[in-house]
């Protein structure tokens, strides 16, 4: 696995400009490298996960004209197209494109004492980074009117409690939590994952029949046959049994 650091600690790992390259140019690298099975993105630090964004590059942010290059991709849904599982680890306040951020990933797992909201509302504004798209995906339409139109911030058990967070652990047992739900990811066939991902995905974007037939096309031609006939021998040689990657013994809070 690798871990990703939203790396702005003094200014509560706001995105600004180079973040945004940064993360982007990252993601690539990650997503290249065959060593990896899984991400943990967190904040640097030990007080914010990310705190927004940067007002005094917000002009920059929100302009094509000040973005060059591949800069020009959005960041955040690029987290969502990586190809290998993606998991926040939510070790701070997630506030605005933070908590956006957060709703990119594959799973979340947040400290027992953070908070994570959408308060955009509260200054005129909405939520500009896919919150208003993806929240409702994850928690409901009904949830998500209230979060984003009453700009509330959730405790970490609300934000369980609603299946916005997947799980939530001590500050002090955060990584660890986060660290065993990768581990159970990674032992999984990389080109499963990957398949399962993308399907996943696109499946509240399809409709039902045109979603089968891309799940037929995409699960007969995944992996090459050296690749499937790898995981199924070493399947056989598995224990097949399940334990839950958000279960106490990884270190989570239920």
């Amino acid at each position: 696995m690798a871990i990703l650091f939203l790396d702005r600690p003094k200014a509560a790992n706001t995105i600004n400009l180079q973040l945004t390259i940064d993360v982007n140019d990252a993601l690539d690298e990650l997503d290249r490298d065959p060593s990896v099975r899984c991400i943990l993105l967190t904040g640097a630090g030990d007080r914010h996960f990310c705190g927004g964004a940067d007002l005094r590059e917000i002009e920059q942010l929100i302009s094509p004209e000040g973005v060059v290059g591949d800069s020009r991709r959005d960041f955040i849904s690029h987290i969502e197209e990586v190809s290998k599982p993606v998991i926040a680890v939510i070790n701070g306040a997630a506030m605005g494109g933070g908590c956006e951020i957060a709703l990119a990933c594959d799973f979340r797992v947040m400290a027992d004492d953070a908070r994570i909201g959408l308060p955009e509302v509260c200054f005129g504004a909405l939520p500009g980074g896919g919150g208003t798209q993806r929240l409702p995906r994850l928690v409901g339409l009904a949830k998500a009117k209230e979060l984003i139109l009453t700009g509330r911030q959730l405790s970490a058990a609300d934000a369980l409690a609603i299946g916005l967070v997947d799980g939530t652990a001590p500050r002090e047992q955060l990584m660890d939590a986060a660290q065993a739900m990768a581990n159970q990811l990674a032992d999984k066939a990389p080109y499963a994952l990957a398949a399962g991902k993308r399907l996943l995905n696109q499946a509240l974007e399809l409709p039902l029949s045109e979603g089968l037939a891309l799940e037929r096309r995409v699960v007969r031609d995944m992996g090459t046959p050296q690749e499937r006939e790898e995981f199924r021998e070493r399947s056989k040689r598995a224990s097949p049994t399940y334990e839950s990657i958000f279960s106490p013994k990884a270190g989570a809070n239920r």
